[in-house]
């Protein structure tokens, strides 16, 4: 029995270990590429070499020298909020009717509202064009948002229902009993209660609007590129470390996003 014990401990520890090696090496899978991006971002020289040969801030000073970079973000920045805003107004109600709703045809609604979530970005971008095309609408700034909500409103809707999926329904019931409506109950009762949730979504999709390029590649206004377009454009007749620069620019946003969630909300919460 002793030994049975002892073997069963060997092989527990060896399993713990294994399963840590496996984790930080996914872990630096994950995270080595943006650090060697960042790396490379503060080269001198005017191309792109790793490790650098060197340290200067030259490449973010041209970033915002450079007029059409800058217009580029601002392009990003208003879809972002706009897409946002679209994708919690139609989300938190969709995901609300799809917990705790009572119809037919539910499960039909869960997999029509997360079904963008299952293809491709460049798919619901060409299929945007392509529908575009033939109701003679071009692409533009309205077409961009459009395709953009179309591809984000899945997260929005995934992580409020897992949110309201573990709430307590007999809440919404005791304020029903006390004579509020079902209006009121929502408002007072259990919004305040996936609002965190709420927050965290709207923070993933201006994430995700900022920095999609597969979609916005198809239906973006020629004149108005938004940044992923921009870059896409640019890195293929730019090979300075500026693409570098731009890229880290975007990795710091996102890092601060997760951690203004993180500080605000509490990664821990959405999910309870």
């Amino acid at each position: 029995m002793s030994t049975l014990r002892q073997t069963s401990t060997a092989g527990d520890r060896v399993a713990r270990a294994g399963f840590i090696a496996l984790t930080a090496f996914s872990v630096l899978l994950l995270v080595a590429p943006s650090l060697i991006v960042i790396a490379i971002s503060f080269e001198p020289r005017a191309y792109i070499a790793f490790p650098p040969s060197g340290f200067s801030w030259r490449w973010y000073g041209a970033v915002f020298q450079n007029q059409q970079l800058i217009d580029s973000v601002w392009v990003s920045l208003r879809i972002s909020v706009i897409v946002m805003l679209i994708c919690l107004a139609l989300g938190v109600p969709a995901a609300f009717a799809s917990v705790r709703g009572r119809f037919i045809g539910k499960a039909g609604l869960n997999a029509f509202l997360l079904s963008p979530q299952m293809m491709p970005g460049m798919v619901i971008g060409i299929a945007s064009l392509f529908f575009g095309a033939y109701i003679a609408f071009r692409a533009s700034d309205l077409m961009l948002v459009l395709s953009l909500s179309v591809f984000c409103l899945p997260f929005v809707v995934r992580i409020v229902m897992a949110r309201l999926a573990g709430l307590d329904p007999l809440l919404d019931e005791a304020s029903a009993n006390l004579g509020a409506g079902k209006l009121t109950t929502f408002r007072r009762v259990t919004l305040p209660q996936i609002a965190p949730a709420a927050f965290a979504a709207g923070a993933f999709t201006f994430i995700e609007a900022f920095d999609n390029v597969t979609v916005s590649l198809f239906t973006s206004d020629v004149r108005a590129r938004p940044l992923p377009v921009e870059l896409y454009y640019l890195v293929q007749f730019d090979s300075s470390p500026i693409i570098a620069a731009i890229s880290a620019l975007e990795i710091g946003l996102s890092f601060l996003v997760m951690l203004v969630i993180a500080k605000a909300v509490g990664l821990d919460r959405l999910g309870r």
